[in-house]
């Protein structure tokens, strides 16, 4: 799926954000880059890619990234100049950006003056390196003149990588590239903790107080230079041009390469099984009440319970009602493990099949050895007289990776399964962050089962947007009064940013594929998609199945079994990115007939021919930008 740095293909355009459709390229002399709406993405010298991405953001007391607003875009003799805005309802900030591209350096400078008073936990310029400089010598430059040599973490660092940066020099194929910063102290963050695909260098160190209030005419002015030489010294093959020219076109008037059949082979068992297949309860007011069902294959439904929610009761009766014989995976959100009880007796009563049972800290979003300790003790207690098994008691996080990777040592004398949660729109709703972030998915499950160290990983739930404020500085209400009609919903329905409309596009249905196929390791028991019905749901509220919906479906249908390894474009799916460089990703298993069933996506937005082989007569397989197929080849089981 990437190179070194990005995607290799054209991302299926219902993915995609408006201004991503509408990007620019840029070029001047040996410069090259795509502007995204304010992004200055993909800066290439001499024909390498040297950043992801230089930007401006704005990010509100709560971490939440303000929308930036371009207002107009000009051309100058040297680069160009952005103006715009930034704010959710009216202006709070307006900005100026300019960008130079000289002969061996690229300035950006931006200017944002506060129009609304506001409190920020971040404004200024952030710069995006490759995750694929993951192990590359690293020299930092510090403010009082001093330097320090490191290396980019190959596995995911739970902490910064580098702080009070000042410059920043570093190798790759060919370019030795120099950032300089100016404005503020800046410092880095390995940005894989929440799948994104990139380090990150931002402005003002999380190491002083936040939010920080800001004033109406406020000011922030910062900038970062790039100087960019070929390490073997010699010139770039395009020198500026004379007279000054700057070249700015349409991504899409850029000549697109015909798209060739791509081989596609199915080949050994590997030491995994497809793990179990879930989803959450709908949190929107309808709540599957319609008549809208999730496919039959999905045994599991999963529901977090916090007993200072006053609508707790109501919120774990629709669960009992919409998982009906499907077995229920709780997820309890405590301050003490006194509170535990009604919601357990609750459940108990219900009769319902209990799975699971995982207990977190409301304040930390971990499982705290005495949360575990009183929640064991009590479900023993509870089940006693239960024909039904107890449940099994998870650990780990409600939330990201983060928070499992910088906390794990807690976690070192639980000896039960470890959850950890999915969300690629944490930082970035770019349809280009959502595809790369399925390489970044095989990464941090990859350091996730490290972590675990033989004890079984439960990942989810996946969504596409944030389902509650982790690191939110503003207390959420727990509700004034109970609604046993739950009619404004609750959950996810309530947090700004967790409802996007991708989730009813056609290519997410492609996305999915690539997800398990990325996340589905040895190690990984269970796997939790988005919710069963609803805006953010698998079905429809009007009962249509999602093509999102419909590829979990099959998979589902493939839980217990074991995969088979599937070659795509000469690129084995199953280590490293679970996408090949054209855009299609697949996941095979053999089904209980002894049948190998392959699930193929096209990610890509164009139409992409595939010829299956593995069974005695190949397949073709003609998929459309965005589509997912299920191929069954007959007898081809070992």
């Amino acid at each position: 799926m990437t190179s070194r740095f990005g995607t290799t293909f054209r991302v299926a355009p219902d993915l995609l954000l408006e201004q991503e459709r509408a990007a620019s390229a840029v070029s001047r002399g040996p410069w090259s880059l795509s502007l995204r709406g304010s992004d200055l993405d993909d800066i290439a010298f001499d024909g390498e890619t040297v950043l992801r991405s230089i930007r401006f953001v704005v990010r509100d007391q709560d971490w939440k990234t303000l929308p930036v607003v371009v207002d107009a875009v000009d051309q100058t003799t040297s680069g160009l100049q952005l103006r715009g805005r930034v704010g959710d309802d009216g202006e709070t900030v307006a900005w100026s950006l300019s960008v130079d591209l000289g002969s061996s350096t690229l300035r950006v400078a931006v200017r944002a003056e506060v129009t609304a008073a506001f409190r920020r936990a971040r404004i200024g310029l952030i710069v995006l390196q490759a995750p694929a400089l993951a192990g590359t010598e690293l020299v930092v430059g510090h403010p009082e003149g001093s330097t320090t040599t490191t290396r980019l973490p190959e596995h995911i660092a739970p902490h910064q990588p580098a702080i009070r940066i000042e410059s920043l020099t570093w190798t790759g194929d060919r370019i030795t590239t120099t950032a300089r910063f100016a404005g503020d102290v800046f410092e880095m963050e390995d940005q894989r903790n929440w799948t994104d695909a990139s380090f990150k260098t931002y402005s003002t160190p999380l190491s002083l107080p936040f939010p920080v209030a800001l004033a109406v005419g406020d000011v922030v002015e910062q900038s970062v230079e790039l100087s960019c030489a070929r390490a073997d010294g010699v010139e770039p093959a395009a020198p500026l041009a004379t007279p000054l020219a700057v070249t700015v076109l349409s991504e899409t008037d850029l000549e697109r390469p015909a798209s060739e059949p791509v081989e596609a082979r199915v080949g050994a068992l590997l030491d995994s099984l497809v793990p179990t297949i879930s989803t959450s309860v709908s949190s929107d007011p309808d709540g599957g009440r319609s008549g809208a069902t999730v496919p039959d294959a999905i045994t599991e439904l999963l529901v977090e319970i916090d007993p200072a929610v006053v609508d707790w009761p109501a919120i774990l009766d629709r669960a009992v009602r919409q998982a009906g014989t499907r077995a229920l995976d709780l997820r309890l959100v405590l301050g003490t493990g006194d509170e535990a009880e009604p919601v357990l007796r609750r459940l108990r009563d219900a009769g319902v099949p209990v799975g699971r049972v995982g207990v977190f800290h409301r304040r930390t979003h971990l499982s705290e050895s005495a949360l575990l300790i009183a929640l064991g003790d009590l479900l023993r207690r509870l089940w006693t007289d239960v024909e039904a098994p107890s449940p099994v008691l998870v650990g780990g996080t409600r939330a990201h990776f983060t928070e499992l990777n910088r906390n794990h040592a807690r976690l070192d004398r639980w000896t039960g399964p470890v959850a950890f949660s999915v969300t690629p729109f944490m930082h970035d709703r770019a349809g280009h962050q959502l595809v790369e972030s399925l390489d970044m998915q095989a990464v941090v499950v990859a350091d996730a089962v490290r972590i675990a160290d033989g004890r079984p990983l439960h990942v989810g739930p996946v969504t596409l947007g944030a389902r509650y404020n982790a690191v939110a500085t503003t207390r959420a209400g727990a509700g004034a009064t109970a609604d046993p009609d739950l009619r404004a919903g609750f959950g996810a329905e309530l947090v700004p940013g967790a409802t996007d409309d991708r989730q009813s596009a056609e290519a997410l249905g492609a996305w999915v594929v690539a997800s398990v196929a990325a996340l589905a390791v040895p190690g990984v028991e269970s796997l939790s998609y988005f919710e069963a019905t609803g805006p953010r749901g698998l079905v429809a509220a009007d009962g249509t199945v999602t093509a999102a919906g419909r590829a979990l479906g099959w998979i589902a249908e493939l839980s217990g079994r074991p995969r088979s390894a599937v070659v795509i474009g000469g690129r084995r799916l199953d280590v490293g990115s679970p996408v090949s460089t054209e855009g299609v990703t697949a996941i095979a298993a053999v089904d209980a007939a002894g049948e190998t069933v392959v699930i193929l996506g096209n990610l890509g937005e164009t139409p992409v021919r595939v010829v299956l082989a593995g069974a005695s007569d190949p397949h073709t397989v003609d998929l459309g930008a965005g589509a997912v197929v299920r191929v069954v080849l007959a007898g081809s089981g070992s």
